[in-house]
């Protein structure tokens, strides 16, 4: 190995891009160094899993560390483009010159793809080249060193693109020297032949399989590689072996930086995680005595009303399983901010008793506006990363990827040891999201708790399937917790998780009982009837409402009897017309009407949920609660642990129904009167005309576009009388969506649409996820990797409205994020209305605003101070101007 090599001549990192001074640069190979001894010392260490994942593939720990050490070092081969050298401008002796003719026609890690593939490869073959190990079998081999010089050149965060034109960006001398390059490398780490299992065609479908996992472990390694507080620049030419120690020991540093693994302690009592159980529901006791010994993967199904402790019982298992050696660690998704937050909270009291004593466990709240919630305080992560500036527009470097990255908590949540957030957060895992391959290097080990899954439509289901697939397939364990769960959904879950796991697909049963636990091994399914507790076993009496002043009489009289009362309508507009009506009628005091919907500025937001848990919460006073109105949306189904003494709803499916009579006289409060939903709803026909919804309730015909469905939940909500949870839980929602209700004729077409939309959606949804056998490529989806065009939720564009004053401050000024606490997000068609009649920024002064708030697409609405504007205010929200 000669140290004036000609690799010598091209440089790696820079933090300017014009500067004569030699320290001005990292060289090239000094970087490729840096980043193959973080990976070394992650798979001698067992960071990440990473000797885990390659003892699976077969490859002994000091043999992974030297193979992985040599593949990393090739990841920045792109860097050896002329095209790309000539991005630092300034002039050096010692760098090689620019050269006419040459540009930089792709980024840099397709780049060194095209290298490998188009002429090492080839060349390698034929025999005409050394840089690579030597092979009996090449022709085979190679098929595997395609796949991993993807994963090692798909370092930032996507497969690297393979239609690229790379004789634009290299000369015949930049190939030449990264051939020596890989030549030399080679025989610093000690890599003298390429393994023979790598011709093997069954290990090389494993190799596929676990390159997903590979590939994070790639990126984790660069991010650390990048890092100029362990590897600053060095531009001086050193012998390679000098170097090599230099860097591993200053991997080494790195790597001590992060946090600890904790240590799973091992279960002994359920009282270690809840010491104010003193007994046990039927649900919590079957968590503890189920049998989970069988080996592999396993899914676990809990199925039981709101209030029989499911949370409590998924823990239990939880710490069961990982204390079994199943999983190291957790992570909750929910569906909504709210619900995060809300178990967040919750988690935060219990999840150290997962571990032993002494140990550190991160506990990371993963969703958008993590950094609002004030009980976020858990992050261990908080670490500087100084690196150099992005290479050019549109193009991060390694260094600022990964200062965004560590200070992201929705990536960052899935390699913390306890995550909790939205479920977008592991959808996004089995989607070609940028950094998807991060996402499943948090899953590897990891056990899912996913609660009230009977909340997602079936984009997010069909997404929800591919994930537990993936989750699956890489040994990983999930419970999955509802209250209303159709038999259909059931089935569609247990399929795809074992669809994972290669065992024999389930059969659950159609006609099960209520409440209802599966546990699916990778050798059977087995299903029992769990009682549940007879303190949440409950019946709500149904009563009819066809007109809404019956409904606002009825909130009038319970008023004057001291009663609290809620109702929930089905659109925003619908709500605040109600409640302006209550409002301007006069007979009900104004600060005893309370406006909940999602049309507020976040700030207010956040005022509107707490005054409804102080007044109508478990925790509320028989004075506070005494007459007080809540009008409400749907935000109030799933986040809120509130307690009504009399509800109204709009009709809505059954589930939805069931949901918020569960915030019905939810908690024990002395005699009240009998609980009774009071249903908003067209007037009874056995035999409605298409438009029997619209006629009526105009905006529920809108919200939701099923009306057979919402026919069928009358139908059987007037048969049955009420709602009889735990007894009737099965019928109520299987007579809906199992259509054990035969539809009226002129509601048909109605339904037939819904279920192709439905059917879409899911078709949608499929071609937007991995399929892993495939590989990390970019060939493993039919989608595009392209972060703007996906999304975890299919629905309508939404505009980021921004509320300011006149003098150019937000509206939440004072606030922590005083910007992001003045927004909310609105139709693109309420703000096409609303910017014809309300004043906002506009040309260059909306420009400048978008800078400053750091929004391109932001709109911003302008207040006037001390005067109440038309449009918003915090006591309504924003107002839809279409409807007046």
């Amino acid at each position: 190995m000669n140290q004036q090599s000609d690799y010598f001549h091209y440089w790696g990192k820079t933090n300017r891009k014009s500067d004569t001074d030699n320290s001005a640069y990292h060289l090239l190979p000094w970087h490729s160094l840096d980043v193959a001894a973080c990976g070394w010392q992650m798979v001698m260490n067992n960071h990440f899993h990473a000797a885990d994942i390659f003892a699976e593939l077969g490859f002994k720990r000091d043999e992974a560390a030297r193979w992985f050490a040599w593949i990393l070092g090739a990841h920045d081969l792109g860097k050896f483009a002329r095209g790309f050298q000539q991005l630092f401008s300034g002039v050096h002796p010692l760098l090689v010159p620019a050269v006419s003719g040459k540009a930089y026609c792709a980024r840099h890690d397709s780049l060194g793809y095209w290298l490998w593939k188009n002429y090492l490869s080839p060349r390698w073959q034929e025999g005409l080249c050394s840089a690579i190990p030597v092979c009996e079998q090449k022709k085979k081999a190679s098929y595997a060193l395609d796949c991993w010089f993807s994963i090692a050149t798909g370092h930032h965060g996507k497969p690297p693109e393979t239609e690229v034109k790379g004789t634009q960006a290299f000369t015949e001398e930049d190939k030449i020297a990264a051939e020596n390059w890989l030549a030399d490398l080679a025989l610093l780490v000690g890599v003298d032949a390429i393994p023979e299992f790598f011709a093997d065609r069954d290990w090389r479908d494993k190799l596929k399989q676990s390159s997903w996992l590979l590939a994070g472990l790639a990126v984790l390694a660069d991010w650390l590689g990048s890092n100029q507080s362990y590897f600053p620049q060095v531009s001086d030419v050193l012998p390679l072996a000098d170097y090599w120690q230099k860097a591993q020991i200053q991997a080494q540093q790195a790597l001590q930086h992060l946090p600890t693994p904790s240590k799973v302690q091992n279960f002994d009592s359920y009282q270690a995680l809840f010491p104010f159980i003193e007994h046990l529901t039927p649900l919590q006791q079957k968590a503890l005595d189920v049998d989970i010994s069988a080996p592999g993967p396993q899914l676990l199904v809990l199925e039981d009303v709101t209030g029989a402790g499911k949370t409590e019982a998924a823990l239990i298992l939880a710490h069961r399983l990982m204390s079994a050696g199943k999983s190291d660690s957790l992570y909750v998704g929910l569906p909504t901010m709210a619900t995060s937050n809300a178990m967040f909270r919750r988690l935060s009291l219990a999840y150290r008793a997962l571990f032993t004593p002494g140990s550190l466990p991160s506990l990371v709240l993963a969703h958008g506006a993590r950094h609002m919630s004030d009980d976020f305080n858990h992050s261990l992560w908080g670490w500087e990363n100084r690196g150099q500036l992005s290479y050019e527009a549109g193009e991060s470097s390694a260094s600022s990827a990964c200062n965004a990255w560590f200070a992201d908590s929705r990536k960052k949540s899935l390699l913390a040891e306890v995550g909790v957030g939205t479920l977008d957060q592991v959808l996004m895992a089995a989607m070609p999201f940028k950094h998807q391959s991060l996402r499943l290097l948090g899953l590897f080990g990891k056990l899912l708790i996913l609660d009230e899954v009977h909340a997602y439509d079936s984009y997010m289901v069909r997404l929800l399937e591919g994930l537990l697939t993936f989750h699956a397939a890489q040994g990983g364990s999930a419970i999955i917790l509802s209250a209303t769960l159709p038999y259909s959904l059931r089935n569609k879950l247990l399929r795809a998780f074992q669809k994972g796991t290669g065992g024999k697909l389930p059969t659950p049963t159609p006609d099960a009982q209520y409440p209802w636990f599966s546990l699916l091994t990778t050798e059977a399914l087995h299903e029992s009837f769990t009682p549940t507790r007879p303190e949440v076993s409950r019946e709500v009496g149904v009563a009819w409402l066809t007109e809404t002043q019956q409904a606002v009489d009825l909130i009038k009289q319970a008023v004057s009897l001291g009663q609290c009362i809620c109702w929930i309508r089905n659109t925003v507009d619908e709500a605040i017309e109600v409640y302006r009506q209550l409002k301007e009628c006069g007979t009900i005091p104004e600060e005893d009407l309370l406006l909940f919907h999602s049309r507020f500025a976040f700030v207010d937001r956040m005022k509107v949920e707490t005054q409804a848990l102080d007044q109508f919460g478990k925790e509320s006073t028989a004075a506070g609660r005494r007459g007080k109105v809540l009008i409400a949306t749907q935000v109030i189904e799933q986040s809120l642990d509130i307690d009504l003494d009399v509800m109204i709803s709009d009709l809505a499916p059954i589930d939805l129904l069931i949901q918020r009579a569960g915030r019905l006289q939810r908690h024990q409060r002395g005699t009240r009167i009998p609980p009774v939903l009071h249903i908003l709803a067209p007037t009874w026909q056995t035999d409605p005309e298409s438009d029997w919804l619209k006629e009526s309730i105009p905006g529920t015909s809108f919200v939701y576009a099923d009306h057979a469905c919402l026919w069928r939940t009358q139908h059987i909500l007037r048969e049955k009388g009420g709602i009889r949870m735990p007894e009737d839980a099965r019928e109520l929602v299987e007579s809906v969506y199992a259509e054990w209700i035969a539809a009226p004729s002129a509601l048909q077409p109605a339904s037939d649409l819904a279920m192709g939309k439905s059917f879409s959606a899911s078709g949608i949804a499929a071609q937007t996820l991995l399929w892993r056998d495939e590989g990390y490529a970019r060939k493993a989806s039919d989608h595009p990797w392209d972060d703007v065009e996906l999304a975890t939720r299919l629905s309508e564009d939404t505009v980021d409205l921004y509320l300011t004053w006149q003098d150019g401050e937000p509206y939440a000024e004072g606030d922590a994020y005083p910007w992001e606490q003045s927004r909310l997000s609105i139709r693109p068609s309420l703000w096409k209305t609303l910017a014809q009649k309300i004043p906002h920024l506009e040309g260059e002064a909306l420009e400048k605003m978008r800078l400053t708030i750091r929004n391109p697409a932001a709109q911003v609405a302008l207040l006037e101070r001390n005067k109440v504007a038309e449009f918003y205010s915090k006591e309504s929200g924003l107002l839809d101007y279409s409807k007046n």
